[in-house]
């Protein structure tokens, strides 16, 4: 295939996935997705009072706060013979009280619901908020729908990175370049969470943007139209969620690398560094200061304790770091595997046991794959330059967990509880976790079955995506 005919599929791909998106955005109803009316009420006050939350504004507006009860949103452990309370009818039974709240509860706090995202970083809802003032007449359905709508098309140039890095990695393999895109716009948990109000889609786009631009970095080095990429990617990140500083020691790493051997560059690399640095700095001062005036002395984001937001009750303060790392990375296997592949709305939709039974069989085969992969470039000796890609690729999957390791571990000898992790918080390296598993499972077989296997793959995660919205949440929700 031509590139032109490549980019033309992927078109096609993208507005097959808004299509997909507003299917998901429908089918879940109002505030279930996760932290959705937080991520909504930061939007709406920014959208109502034309200016970002201070450090008195910590409730959410009325309108939010009486939807949220209207909406029934409760975590109810999932089972077929629950429902909640929009199942029995097409739409929720109070549903259509959302449209009678009075205009006045929108920016009211009358009922001092707490908002645990009014100091969160603001960057997705101040452009949100300008939506939301375009949509400001309708009602909340309406609006929150509109908001829905956003998430979807922020979601979108997703699908362009994975074609971009796929390309980059395999200039000679049409099939692989197709196969990812394919994945990524079709994986169950992308889908969802680009499909409700979050944050989490533009994070995730900028987090796969700082891949792929390592990538570019590692075989082009490192220039000042990179250090302008670079720089302005992590700035939004950062802005958007903070949980982006976990990538920020790959890219230490990769400019140290890039000195060690770029003798005859270094004058450009300092210039490109400084550039980088000079767009990052001012707006990380920017939210540090004001983060630290808002959130208790915390730097980059709120505590959930400290703010009261989870009571912790029966602390268990002293978490042996052998222990903890046990049970931390039996959950890294367990519940975070499950959850970054499709467990839906408040983490309490699930697919059946044997769909995780099978997605981790097929991790084993890819992670061994893998490792046959790397004993027989080892044993003959041909680790070179050309190998970088993998390796920073795999310090980018890798990294945000040993980190949140470290992380989980302080809160619970501080506070006596984890801060946990779900699998949603590391979505932003699906694109090489994806391409690492095709990649390892294509390893056992020969050549000639490779492009089966492509449609196989392709094929599993169309079905893999349907099956998750026809057959668990709309049941979930309304049958």
């Amino acid at each position: 295939m031509t590139t032109r005919t490549e980019w033309g599929l992927v078109a096609l791909l993208m507005l097959i996935m808004l299509f997909k998106g507003v299917l998901w955005s429908l089918a879940f109803p109002l505030w279930q997705g996760p932290d959705e009316d937080d991520h909504y009420a930061v939007i709406q006050f920014i959208g109502e009072m034309g200016r970002l939350p201070d450090e008195a504004d910590v409730f959410l507006p009325d309108e939010v706060a009486l939807s949220r009860a209207l909406a029934d949103v409760g975590r109810i452990p999932y089972a077929p013979e629950q429902r909640q309370a929009f199942s029995q009818t097409p739409i929720g039974p109070n549903e259509t009280a959302f449209t009678e709240l009075p205009v006045s509860s929108r920016t009211s706090f009358e009922l001092q619901a707490v908002g645990k995202l009014m100091h969160a970083t603001p960057l997705y809802y101040v452009l949100a908020a300008g939506v939301y003032r375009w949509s400001a007449d309708g009602d909340l359905i309406y609006r929150a729908q509109v908001q829905r709508l956003l998430a979807v098309l922020v979601g979108l140039p997703l699908v362009i990175v994975a074609y971009l890095t796929a390309r980059h990695l395999f200039p000679t393999n049409p099939a692989m370049r197709l196969t990812i895109p394919i994945l990524v716009a079709f994986h169950p948990m992308i889908t969802e969470i680009t499909a409700v109000v979050s944050v989490d889609g533009l994070l995730i786009l900028c987090y796969s943007l700082l891949i792929y631009l390592t990538l570019r970095i590692l075989a082009d080095g490192f220039t000042w139209r990179m250090g302008v990429a670079v720089g302005v990617t992590f700035t939004v990140g950062f802005l958007t969620k903070p949980t982006l500083n976990g990538y920020a020691p790959v890219i230490g790493l990769l400019l140290l690398y890039d000195w060690w051997r770029g003798r005859d560059r270094r004058s450009t690399i300092i210039f490109s560094t400084l550039l980088m640095a000079s767009i990052i700095l001012l707006p990380a001062a920017w939210w540090m200061q004001r983060s630290y005036r808002l959130n208790h002395g915390d730097l980059f984001y709120f505590n959930p304790v400290v703010e009261g937001h989870r009571i912790v009750t029966n602390p268990y303060y002293d978490y042996p770091l052998l222990t903890h790392a046990i049970h931390y990375h039996h959950s890294v296997w367990g519940g975070i595997f499950t959850t970054w592949w499709a467990h839906f709305g408040w983490l309490d939709t699930a697919l059946p046991p044997w769909v995780y039974f099978v997605l981790r069989g097929l991790t084993f085969l890819a992670l061994a794959g893998l490792g046959y992969r790397f004993y027989l470039i080892w044993r003959d000796n041909y680790l070179n330059e050309r190998h970088w890609p993998w390796v920073f690729m795999t310090l980018a999957m890798l990294l945000p967990i040993f980190l949140l390791q470290y992380y989980d571990l302080s809160f619970w000898r501080s506070y006596g509880m984890g801060r946990g992790l779900q699998g949603r918080y590391w979505l932003g390296t699906v694109i090489p976790m994806l391409i690492f598993l095709v990649v390892g499972l294509l390893s056992w077989l020969p050549s000639r079955w490779h492009m089966a296997a492509h449609h196989s793959l392709r094929l599993g995660m169309v079905l893999l995506n349907f099956v998750s919205l026809l057959g668990y949440i709309v049941p979930r929700y309304y049958l």
